[in-house]
């Protein structure tokens, strides 16, 4: 079975029926996604900037991070959830949707950024938690808000494209 043969199945199933005919449930799913985007894009947007060294300065970035780091994994996982719902509606446009390819690749870009951050200078942060981060630690940050900058714009050229 090919991809396009699973969104073509995945898109006659009931529940992308009902995705697509019901006035309200598109829209809830919708809205509990772009709220999710926000309650997680805002603090991983502080979470980067600290990490470049261009806000919080005096705050360390384990503390920061430990303030954050439930709101970025909620909003995500609440994102991730919402996102399959979504797609779920119009498998086939999202499949042929260069904009949709491109968010799904961003996405797993963000996702890779920020487990080997986690897996390399994350373990090691209390080395150089005070001060301005090392060049490293300031690429990933820098890495992570342009692709999150980038997964926001595809998202919408989704709608229009």
């Amino acid at each position: 079975m090919s991809f396009l043969n699973f969104f073509q199945w995945l898109e006659a199933t009931p529940w992308s029926i009902a995705m697509r005919e019901s006035e309200w449930i598109f829209p809830f799913v919708e809205t509990i996604h772009v709220l999710a985007l926000a309650v997680m894009l805002f603090p991983t947007a502080l979470m980067d900037l600290r990490l470049l060294g261009l806000m919080m300065r005096r705050e360390s970035v384990s503390s920061v991070r430990n303030q954050l780091m439930p709101w970025i994994w909620t909003g995500f996982g609440t994102m991730i959830v919402s996102g399959v719902f979504v797609l779920s509606s119009h498998p086939v446009k999202y499949y042929n949707s260069p904009f949709a390819r491109a968010k799904a690749v961003l996405l797993v870009l963000a996702g890779l950024n920020a487990m080997i951050f986690e897996l390399t200078a994350g373990r090691k942060v209390a080395a150089w938690d005070q001060g301005p981060p090392p060049f490293r630690i300031r690429l990933t940050g820098g890495i992570s808000l342009l692709v999150w900058i980038a997964v926001v714009a595809m998202g919408r050229a989704i709608a229009y494209g």
